[in-house]
């Protein structure tokens, strides 16, 4: 049973602001427990099942992926505020029939799988869409040695390196040359940026793989972004850790997805029948 919510959402966005005021009121109007929390802050603030049985974000894509780093099992709804609304379930305008259907128990849970970066001793946050590898020096290349499962599987140059979970696969990866991946199935992408080997395609490897990223001397130092922020600086020869985190991120669904359908949105891919 949902009873408590706490609502997040776009920052310095008056239709963000807006919205979120607006739904709160609804939810507090239903006897439901409402709480503003900005889970885009610094702050060390975790929600978790003790905290709230629901978290709803106003906002993209960008909001949900920066909130979810900050919750540990609690569904969340998307409401969509902005360009890019791929990962989310409802408009503003749908927000409220939907979340009738959510309050009366019609909702099922879809489980992502995220990934877990590591570089030395830190452990960041998982990641929803990639770890991107790239040059700290614009217009300078870096010498890439992928390996997996211990084994080397690339070694050459590029101006970087994408490493996408499935839902990641319609972001930056596609961006990049990748391939549409059907939810339906769970593996990672790799992608090359560029590289200097015109041959070279994206691989696609099993979701339990664990794959090692060193960049070589005789390439730049390199920048590690994960969901577009970046976040640690890469030395040479000190490996880089993608595998998949044990912690996949949990969204609330009313309807089934029409996964192809958001894809030729947002790519204009045709549809002739």
């Amino acid at each position: 049973m949902i009873s408590r919510v706490i609502i997040t959402s776009k920052p310095n966005s008056p239709e963000a602001e807006s919205v979120s005021s607006d739904i709160g009121a609804y939810l507090t109007s239903k006897g439901l427990t409402v709480r503003y929390f900005d889970l885009l802050s610094g702050g060390q603030l975790t929600v978790d099942k003790r905290e709230a049985d629901l978290v709803v974000v106003i906002g993209g894509d960008g909001t949900i992926m920066r909130t979810l780093r900050r919750v540990d099992g609690v569904p969340l709804l998307g409401i969509k505020v902005g360009a890019l609304g791929f990962l989310c379930e409802s408009t503003p305008e749908e927000a409220k029939p939907i979340l009738d259907k959510i309050l009366s128990g019609n909702y099922y849970l879809e489980f992502k799988t995220r990934l877990c970066p590591r570089y030395k001793e830190a452990r960041f946050y998982d990641v929803m869409n990639e770890a991107v590898i790239a040059s700290s020096r614009p217009s300078r290349i870096l010498s890439i040695l992928l390996s997996k499962d211990g084994t080397p599987i690339y070694r050459g140059k590029a101006d970087g390196i994408i490493v996408s979970t499935t839902t990641g696969s319609t972001a930056y990866a596609l961006s990049a040359g990748g391939v549409i991946i059907d939810p339906a199935l769970d593996l990672m992408e790799v992608v090359l940026i560029c590289p200097l080997s015109t041959g070279v395609r994206p691989f696609i490897v099993p979701i339990s793989s664990t794959l090692e990223i060193r960049l070589l001397r005789d390439g730049s130092q390199g920048i590690l972004v994960l969901d577009g922020d970046e976040v640690s600086p890469i030395e040479q020869e000190a490996p880089v850790i993608i595998e998949k985190s044990d912690k996949p991120a949990c969204l609330i669904r009313v309807k089934p997805p029409d996964f192809y359908r958001r894809v030729r949105e947002k790519t204009k891919i045709p549809l002739e029948v």
